[in-house]
């Protein structure tokens, strides 16, 4: 009889010599897949690796190169499931840096901010502080705590997909509106199309279907991301094939006249590079042009570049906006709002939620702030791009990419932000011929009248005569109207940022300079009892001087007027002593005395009764008439 102990020996003899196979076999496997995947042969080593698995999970290297190879496949899903198991097997933490880094990585992606920290700070740890990566992961860890801070303390706003009518393709972005936010612009297109740019415009049903802008501007090629001067008779548009350019994408300028826009003209080599320039942003006057672009000399790959419109109409060399916007990473859809000072841009190298967010900063006199990221929820986990926020400050665009469709969304500006972005107040309505109501080709200029400084020039449209001028802070104001042949039109009007006007309807008729005609001059000033001329009356003398000198058989007479107030004979010497002050100004600048009469009324004759305040202001005046 065989002893059982002898039976047991052998029996334990026999499975330890066939787990000892097994292993062989095992780590046969685990070599392959390791030699496959040194060379690359990433299919054969998931393929031994697997086979490897079956036998044995005892080497942990197996789960961080399969891992690895699935990174590379962008497979997310299985690569984070074997990285997870690395994690559970390297209990020290240190000899698999990279499965903490690449699981970090994707939880700040999906906005787990505790759990992307809990990774990253590992890795962190397990890092030379003097290498690149290091400050990448702690740059990483700063979105982390800027991430967890921003959703404890969100803005009050609630981002609303905008209707279908105007999400009509499979992607549009880069809204921009008229200062009146009556019409918008975007670009859109579907995979299947190329890029070309859109309008719509508000009615009382709400926005209507959106057409092509033109066929000037769209062609089988790719245009879009476009910008449109506050009035909306100035666009500047990327277009970056089919057109003349000097590089990839090229930007081109086109005016509208009536209904129709003129032939795009590239901005030239000033301006353009023979790099990928684009996304641009044009001031609400039209002389500051903002824009992106790839060209050598920045801080990164795309940075943010700035032109200004001299006064012969051509453009100055671009310059970039420097290392207070631009970083080593990459900075695109720049936007300068209405007020000429809130800037806006999105960057993927600053602090933030991760990807691109939105960031605001404002310049003044060409000193930029430092830029603040807008929060949450305006930034998400997904790539926010292209804000833009309407002149009146209550609004604001952007377009979100979700999984490759790509919508505008709008959301109501809280009071957080809306402290930050002052809102801007508009003129507009039309210049037209006093008599036959017939449209004017004007020129139109805005003056601050306590600065004597020339706030915007610009043109109402020669086929309606409509305008729109911005006002970019509070103040007092003259408006200075003038088409060859007709007198000019001075205007004057205060305003503040508390009231609770917007925009204001100003039309303006012209009338033909011939003889009799009579025209008040509503931006000559004197100080109370005193005919000395105030600095704000020079703008208005100026307009004068320059309409004689184009008209130089013309002959005029400068009358004086005063309200009631007072002694009849005081008022009758002031009245002429101050038509005299303005004949003695047009004199010095050049203008014949044979031309020039000056004549005091006093108050003898009124405009409207003298019994209010604002009655005897209007009849305290300077007139001109032509003899």
């Amino acid at each position: 009889m065989i002893n059982k102990s002898v039976i047991f020996f052998f029996a334990v003899l026999f499975l330890s010599g066939s787990l000892m196979a097994q292993d062989k076999k095992a780590l046969a496997l685990f070599e392959k897949g390791k030699a496959d995947f040194m060379n690359r042969d990433y299919d054969s080593a998931l393929d031994n690796f697997k086979k490897y698995l079956g036998k044995d999970s005892s080497i942990t290297e197996v789960y961080f190169r399969m891992g690895q190879i699935y990174e590379s496949k962008r497979d997310v899903a299985n690569a984070s499931h074997y990285y997870r198991r690395v994690i559970e097997k390297d209990s020290a933490n240190k000899a698999y840096t990279l499965a903490f880094t690449y699981l970090g990585s994707r939880a700040l992606e999906n906005h787990e901010f505790e759990k992307a920290k809990k990774y990253l700070n590992v890795s962190l740890q397990n890092t030379n502080k003097n290498s690149i990566v290091y400050q990448q992961l702690t740059r990483q860890l700063r979105t982390c705590e800027f991430g967890i801070q921003a959703i404890a303390n969100p803005l009050n706003i609630k981002p609303q997909v905008l209707p279908e009518v105007l999400n009509f393709k499979s992607k549009q972005y880069f809204p921009v509106f008229t200062a009146d936010n009556s019409t918008i612009f975007f670009t859109a297109r579907d995979e299947q199309t190329d890029e070309n740019i859109y309008y719509s415009e508000l009615k009382k049903e709400g926005w209507v279907s959106p057409k092509s802008i033109s066929e000037q501007i769209n062609t089988p090629y790719n245009e879009g991301t476009c910008t449109i001067s506050a009035d909306g008779k100035i666009m500047v548009f990327t277009s970056c094939e089919g057109r003349e350019s000097l590089g990839s994408c090229d930007l081109f300028i086109t005016r509208r006249t009536g209904d129709s826009w003129s032939t795009p003209t590239n901005l030239g080599p000033a301006v353009n590079s023979r790099s990928w320039d684009s996304q641009p942003s044009l001031s609400s006057d039209g002389n500051k042009l903002y824009f992106a672009s790839e060209r050598p000399g920045g801080f990164g790959r795309k940075d943010i570049w700035m032109s200004e419109l001299k006064p012969d109409g051509t453009w100055k060399t671009s310059v970039n906006l420097g290392p207070k916007i631009n970083t080593s990473q990459d900075e695109v859809s720049p936007f300068i709002h209405a007020n000429g000072y809130s800037f806006f841009f999105s960057s993927n190298g600053r602090e933030g939620m991760g990807k691109f967010d939105i960031y605001l900063a404002t310049t003044q006199k060409d000193v930029i702030g430092e830029p603040v990221n807008l929060g949450y929820p305006i930034n998400t986990a997904d790539d926010e791009l292209a804000l833009f926020v309407t002149a009146d400050g209550k609004k604001a665009y952007y377009s979100v990419d979700k999984t490759g469709s790509v919508k505008l969304f709008e959301f109501s500006i809280p009071e957080q932000l809306s402290v930050q972005i002052n809102k801007i107040h508009y003129l507009k309505g039309y210049i037209t011929d006093r008599k036959t109501q017939k449209p004017l080709y004007s020129n139109i200029e805005l003056v601050n009248l306590k600065t004597n400084e020339k706030v915007s020039t610009f043109l109402s449209d020669p086929v309606t005569g409509d305008y729109m001028a911005v006002l970019p802070s509070e103040g007092e104001y003259g408006i200075y109207v003038s088409t060859p042949d007709y007198l000019f039109k001075s205007l004057r009007f205060k305003f503040s940022k508390d009231e609770d006007w917007e925009g204001k309807l100003l039309n303006v008729e012209l009338d033909k300079i011939e003889k009799e005609l009579t025209e008040v001059l509503n931006n000559i000033f004197f100080d109370s009892g005193s005919s000395v001329l105030r600095d704000e009356s020079i703008p208005e003398l100026e307009k004068l001087t320059e309409l004689l000198k184009k008209n130089a058989s013309v002959k005029i007479e400068i009358s004086g007027h005063t309200d009631d107030i007072g002694n009849e004979t005081d008022n009758l010497n002031l009245s002429r002593m101050r038509a005299q002050s303005v004949i003695k100004y047009l004199q010095t600048k050049g203008v014949g005395a044979e031309r020039l009469i000056a004549t005091g009324f006093g108050e003898t004759k009124p405009l409207v009764k003298n019994d209010s305040e604002e009655n005897r202001q209007l009849n305290r005046r300077i007139e001109l008439k032509f003899l």
